[in-house]
């Protein structure tokens, strides 16, 4: 019998879920095992989107020997919940065409998440069955961003704060005159011109956030240069579970472009992260990707009053 390869996580990502007398968020992170005979793999579930009984994310799978993540669409019913694996995004997978998706039955108990799950693809019908048990990632207290600006890399691990506002990217994307490749600024290098793919504007009230980037997946050796208006403010820095770290404050300008730009793939192309910008009051991330041809950016306004 062909032995089957399906989906499973791991990776270090955070999320928050709220609760209440009669209702809980769906959005959140749930960390644990999947287990399909003797093997036990390590597993992930990243709700990212929930409207009525409907949720959305992403889950990414490995061992030691294999990696992949994949996009899933699922249904809650009261505790039940419902979740398909519906495409591969990325996988070091060479036969990615056999990789096989995953549909989980899970119940919710508290912060326990556990259940059963079947898998297949297009060539199998059954790639094998096993168990999932899962814990919810809890949320931690906000700090707030410092008042001078100030860049350092960081040790330890993220905080999670008060209010996560997860932001889908933008549908327009026709802004490559927005940010351009950075001029020579003291020593600084000159860098190619790419295509610019803006995944979305961020809006704060306040005059200060905190910028914290994050290797979303298994560490996988991927580098990048973070350019803010035009000038770069770390130099092909590799990604960890630790997040780069720049507090941006509003002075003379109120309007950031922040750019990822790729300076290798990885060992597992393309080179993705996580971006979280963190103001007092709330949060918001963002997944992003860029290559050798194009680089991910988002816009930030800070003094954004209502």
């Amino acid at each position: 019998m062909k032995k089957a390869v399906f989906h499973i996580v791991l990776v270090s990502l955070f999320s928050f879920v709220s609760y209440s007398a009669n209702s809980q968020s769906n959005i959140g992170t749930w960390i644990g095992k999947a287990k399909q005979g003797a093997t036990s793999y390590s597993y992930i579930i990243r709700i990212i989107k929930s409207s009525g009984e409907s949720i959305e994310g992403i889950t990414v799978s490995s061992n030691k020997d294999f990696y992949s993540e994949t996009k899933f669409k699922g249904i809650v019913k009261e505790n039940e919940y419902l979740i398909n694996e519906t495409e591969l995004l990325k996988t070091n997978y060479k036969g990615a065409g056999s990789v096989c998706l995953m549909k989980l039955n899970l119940k919710r108990k508290n912060d326990k998440l556990e259940g059963s799950f079947t898998s297949s693809n297009k060539e199998i019908k059954d790639c094998g069955s096993g168990t999932i048990a899962l814990s919810l990632v809890k949320e931690k207290q906000a700090i707030p961003a410092p008042k001078e600006a100030t860049k350092t890399v960081m040790t330890e691990q993220p905080s999670i704060k008060k209010e996560i506002e997860v932001i889908k990217p933008a549908e327009n994307k026709n802004i490559e005159q927005l940010i351009a490749a950075p001029t020579q600024i003291n020593n600084q290098r000159k860098v190619e011109k790419r295509e610019i793919d803006l995944l979305n504007t961020f809006r704060f009230a306040e005059d200060s956030v905190m910028i914290k980037i994050y290797d979303n997946g298994v560490i996988d050796g991927d580098v990048i240069s973070l350019i803010i208006n035009g000038t770069i403010i770390f130099d092909k820095v590799k990604l960890t579970a630790s997040p780069l770290t720049y507090a941006l404050k509003s002075s003379n300008n109120s309007q950031f472009q922040i750019e990822c730009y790729a300076d290798n793939l990885g060992e597992i192309p393309p080179n993705t992260g996580l971006i979280t910008i963190s103001s007092a009051t709330k949060t918001s991330e963002i997944l992003f990707s860029s290559d050798l041809k194009k680089s991910a950016a988002i816009k930030v306004v800070l003094n954004n009053y209502p």
